[in-house]
C-alpha cells in the first residue's frame, strides 16, 4: 500500500512537471508570436522624428533596438544642388557631408530620445552599411538599444524621438525607421517592426525666387517666397539662406554673395541689389538662394533659382529735322528710351557717309528727366555734302564697357528736286511754280533761268526770282513772252551757305496764238480810246525813248487831274488826230483848296487853289523856265524851287521848294505829302518829274487843269511815291545826290525807294 502511494506521488510529480513544461513552451511560443506595431511623425521644422511602438509586454521582452537607415543610391530625393563645378545634380549624395568640408560627424549619447529612462543600453554601431534586395547600399545612420520596463512602457506603448543632430551624419535624407524586438538566439530571425519613413529631405518645390524689375534696371529686387501652405522645405533649425549671383551657369564657383545671410523661416525675404556693384558685363545671369548650414558645403544646396538679364535697351536710333534746326543749318540724331543695367556714362554718335567712311562724331546730351539722348550735327561738319548718312551710336556704361548699338539710323540730307509746273495765262504770260523742293538748311531763294532753245543751242532769255507766297515749299514767278518757240526753265536754289544748286528743269513751248500784246494797241479807258504801247504784254509807262522826244519842239499835251493829284502827258496820234497816246504820268500835290472852281482870273496872293481851265506852258508867250526859282511865301520868307515851268499867273510846275539853295534842305514832312493837296496853287513834283516837264514841255504846250476824279487818275494810273523818315533832307530822285548815299539810306530803311543816275527806279 505504501509502495503504491509512493508510486502514485511520483506520477503526479511527473504530470505536474510535464504541465509546467508545456506551459513554458506555450508561454514561449506566445511571446514569440506577440503582435507589435510602430508609427512615427516627422517634425520637419525642428528636425525631430517622434516614434511610437505598441504591443510591448515588459514581462516578456526587456529591450528593443532602434535602427535608422537610408539608401545610398543615385535616385533623386528632391534636393537640388550643385557640385564643385557648378553642375546641377539631383541625387542623395549631393548633401553627403563626407564630401562637404563643413560637415561634422556627431556621436550622440545613449538614450537620445527624451523618454528613455536612465540606465538604458548604449547605442549600437552607426554608419554601418549593408545591401538590400535591389543591390542598393543601405547605410545605418543610427542604431540604439532601448531598455524596456514598466516605467517607459505604460500600457505597452513606448514613445521616443531622434533628431537630425543625433544621426551619424547630418544628412538631408529620407530615413527608414525600424525596431528589432527583444533578443534573438543564435540562428533565429529577429522580429523587426517597421515604423515607416522619416522625411528629412529638402523640398525645393516649397520655395520660389522671383526677380523683379526690367532687364535694363540697375536696381533689382530678389524675392524669396516659401509656400506657407506646405511643410518646411528644409528640416531642422539654425538654417540660414543667402542670395548669390553669377554669370555663367556652370561657373557657380565665381558666384558673388549679395547682402547678408538671413534666417530661413516660413516668411518671405527680399534683397534689394545694386547690380552695378556685382555685374560687369551684359548677358544672362543666374541668381540662387542657397542654404547656409555648418553641415553643408558652401553653395552646394540651392533652394530656389532664377535667371535674369543685364542688358542695354533702346527704342531706335533716328534723325530729326525741324524749322529751328534748319535755321541753324543742322540736323538732329538721337537714340530713344536708352537704358542700361550698368548705367549710361556716355553716348557718342558717329556719322558715316555713303561710302561708310566716318565723317564726324559728337557726344550726345541727355534730355533732362528722360532716357532720350541726342546731338545736333551741323551741315558744316559733314562738309555740306548733301547725301544719306548712316548714324551709329556707341555707349560707354558706368562699368567702362563700350558697346555699339546694333540698330542704326539714316539721316537723309539729300536735295529734293521738287517739280516745276508751267501755267500759261491769257495775257502772254506764264507762271512758273516750283513745289515740293527741299534743301537741308532751308532754301534762301529760288531763281528761274529761262533759255530759248533752237535745236541744240540754248540762249539765255530772262531770269526771275521766285516768290515764296503761301507755302514754304512753293515758289512762284511770272514771265511775259513776246516770241513763239521752245523754251527751257531751270530752277536753282541758293542755300543758306551761298551755294547754287540745280533743282529741276522743264521744257515748254509758246505758240503764236499764245503771244501777248506787243507794240501799239488801241484800248479804252474810262470810256475813251487811247493808244498804248505794250512790251511783253505790259503797258510801257514811259514812252520818252520810244517816241524819241527831244528837249525842244515836242508836240505834247499835259492834263492835271486835280482830284487825283496826278498829271499825265500825252503825245499826238496822227491816225486818230488826237492827243491819246499816254507818254508818262506824275504824282503831284496841287493847291490845298481843291473845292474851289476858280480859274486863273480869280487868282490872288491869298488864294491856295490850282485854277481850273486850259492854259499853256508860259501862257504869256515868253519862255519862262527856271533851274532854280526863288519864290516868296506869304510871311515874306524866300524858298527855292528847282526846275520850275510856268503855267499861268503865279502857278508853276516845280520840285518841292526848299529853304535854301542846297540840295539838302528838304522838309521830310512836306515831301511825304506828295500826292495830296498841299501847295498854295503850284503843282509840286519830285525833282526828277519836274525836270522831265522842264526838258520836254516846250513853250506853248497845252496844259488842261480839270477837276477829275480820284478813282480815275488817268490811263497810266497814279505812280507810287517814295516815303522818307525824319533823317532825310534830300529828294531821293535828285540826280545831284550820290547814288551810294541813296542806296545806304534805302538799305537802312530811311527811304522807301530812290532813282539811279540813269533814271531806273528802285523800290517803287
Amino acid at each position: 500500500m505504501i509502495h503504491y502511494l509512493r508510486r502514485k506521488k511520483l506520477v503526479a510529480k511527473l504530470f505536474i512537471i510535464s504541465c509546467l513544461f508545456m506551459a513554458f513552451i506555450v508561454s514561449g511560443n506566445s511571446a514569440r508570436a506577440a503582435e507589435y506595431s510602430a508609427s512615427l511623425e516627422t517634425d520637419r521644422s525642428n528636425g525631430v522624428c517622434t516614434y511610437t511602438v505598441n504591443g510591448i509586454d515588459t514581462s516578456v521582452i526587456k529591450e528593443m533596438a532602434l535602427k535608422v537607415t537610408y539608401i545610398d543610391n543615385t535616385v533623386s530625393n528632391g534636393n537640388n544642388s550643385l557640385d564643385n563645378n557648378g553642375n546641377t545634380n539631383n541625387n542623395t549624395d549631393n548633401n553627403n557631408p563626407d564630401n562637404n568640408t563643413g560637415s561634422t560627424d556627431k556621436k550622440p549619447e545613449d538614450n537620445t530620445d527624451g523618454n528613455s529612462p536612465a540606465g538604458t543600453a548604449a547605442a549600437g554601431n552607426k554608419g554601418e552599411s549593408a545591401a538590400d534586395g535591389n543591390n542598393n547600399t543601405v547605410i545605418t545612420a543610427l542604431e540604439q538599444k532601448i531598455t524596456l520596463d514598466e516605467t517607459n512602457c505604460a500600457g505597452g506603448t513606448y514613445t521616443g524621438t531622434f533628431s537630425l543632430d543625433s544621426l551619424d551624419k547630418y544628412l538631408f535624407k529620407e530615413y527608414d525607421v525600424s525596431f528589432v524586438m527583444g533578443t534573438t538566439a543564435e540562428g533565429e530571425e529577429p522580429q523587426v517592426v517597421n515604423a515607416g519613413k522619416c522625411d528629412f529631405t529638402i523640398h525645393t518645390d516649397v520655395y520660389k525666387l522671383a526677380v523683379n524689375g526690367n532687364k535694363y534696371d540697375i536696381n533689382r529686387k530678389f524675392s524669396f517666397k516659401p509656400d506657407i501652405s506646405k511643410e518646411a522645405g528644409v528640416p531642422g533649425t539654425g538654417n540660414k539662406i543667402r542670395l548669390i549671383i553669377w554669370k555663367n551657369k556652370d561657373k557657380i564657383s565665381k558666384a558673388v554673395p549679395c547682402g547678408v545671410e538671413r534666417e530661413l523661416t516660413n516668411v518671405s525675404k527680399t534683397w534689394e541689389t545694386d547690380l552695378s556693384t556685382i555685374c560687369s558685363s551684359y548677358g544672362k545671369y543666374n541668381a540662387a538662394i542657397v542654404l547656409e548650414n555648418r553641415n553643408v558645403k558652401k553653395n552646394s544646396v540651392i533652394l530656389a533659382s532664377a535667371e535674369f538679364q543685364v542688358a542695354i535697351v533702346y527704342s531706335n536710333v533716328g534723325t530729326k529735322k525741324s524749322a529751328a534746326l534748319e535755321k541753324k543749318k543742322s540736323f538732329r540724331v538721337f537714340v530713344g528710351s536708352l537704358n542700361s543695367a550698368l548705367g549710361i556714362g556716355k553716348v557718342k554718335f558717329n556719322i558715316y557717309n555713303k561710302n561708310n567712311k566716318l565723317i564726324c562724331s559728337k557726344t550726345g546730351t541727355r534730355k533732362p528727366g528722360t532716357a532720350y539722348y541726342y546731338a545736333d550735327i551741323k551741315l558744316k561738319s559733314v562738309g555740306y555734302n548733301l547725301q544719306v548718312y548712316t548714324v551709329k551710336a556707341a555707349i560707354t556704361d558706368n562699368a567702362g564697357n563700350k558697346r555699339n548699338l546694333t540698330k542704326t539710323g539714316k539721316a537723309d540730307m539729300r536735295v529734293v528736286k521738287g517739280t516745276i509746273k508751267v501755267e500759261k495765262k491769257s495775257n502772254a504770260t506764264c507762271k512758273f511754280i516750283l513745289s515740293g523742293a527741299y534743301v537741308p538748311g532751308n532754301i534762301k531763294n529760288v531763281k528761274f533761268n529761262v533759255y530759248s532753245v533752237n535745236g541744240s543751242r540754248k540762249k539765255f532769255y530772262k531770269k526771275f526770282f521766285g516768290v515764296n507766297t503761301f507755302s514754304k515749299d512753293v515758289f512762284i514767278a511770272d514771265m511775259s513772252y513776246s516770241e513763239k518757240g521752245k523754251y527751257m526753265v531751270y530752277a536753282y536754289a541758293t542755300t543758306q551757305w551761298g551755294k547754287s544748286i540745280l533743282l529741276n528743269k522743264k521744257t515748254f513751248r509758246v505758240k503764236k496764238s499764245e503771244l501777248g500784246k506787243n507794240g501799239w494797241v488801241y484800248e479804252t479807258y474810262a470810256g475813251r480810246e487811247y493808244k498804248f504801247y505794250y512790251k511783253d504784254n505790259k503797258i510801257v509807262t514811259d514812252l520818252t525813248g520810244i517816241l524819241g522826244l527831244k528837249k525842244a519842239g515836242n508836240n505834247i499835251y499835259l492834263e492835271i487831274n486835280r482830284a487825283a493829284g496826278c498829271v499825265t502827258a500825252y503825245a499826238y496820234d496822227s491816225g486818230k488826230k488826237a492827243y491819246i497816246i499816254p507818254i508818262k504820268a506824275f504824282t503831284v500835290s496841287v493847291g490845298r483848296d481843291i473845292s474851289s472852281m476858280g480859274t486863273a482870273s480869280s487868282l490872288n496872293t491869298g488864294s491856295s487853289f490850282t485854277p481850273l481851265g486850259t492854259y499853256s506852258v508860259s501862257s504869256n508867250g515868253t519862255s519862262v523856265k527856271y533851274t532854280l526859282k526863288p519864290m516868296y511865301e506869304p510871311d515874306g520868307s524866300t524858298v527855292y524851287a528847282r526846275w520850275a515851268t510856268h503855267i499861268v499867273g503865279n502857278v508853276y510846275f516845280h520840285a518841292i521848294a526848299v529853304g535854301s539853295q542846297s540840295h539838302y534842305a528838304l522838309s521830310y514832312s512836306t515831301y511825304n505829302r506828295l500826292g495830296s493837296p498841299a501847295s498854295a496853287g503850284c503843282v509840286r513834283m519830285t525833282v526828277a518829274d519836274a525836270k522831265w516837264i522842264y526838258d520836254y514841255a516846250s513853250t506853248g504846250t497845252r496844259v488842261n487843269i480839270v477837276q477829275g476824279s480820284s478813282s480815275k487818275p488817268g490811263p497810266l494810273g497814279k505812280p507810287a511815291t517814295i516815303r522818307v523818315d525824319y533823317t532825310i533832307n534830300y529828294d531821293p530822285t535828285d540826280p545831284e545826290v550820290p547814288v551810294s548815299r541813296k542806296a545806304a539810306d534805302y538799305k537802312a530803311g530811311h527811304i522807301s525807294g530812290y532813282m539811279t543816275s540813269d533814271g531806273r527806279k528802285v523800290g517803287y
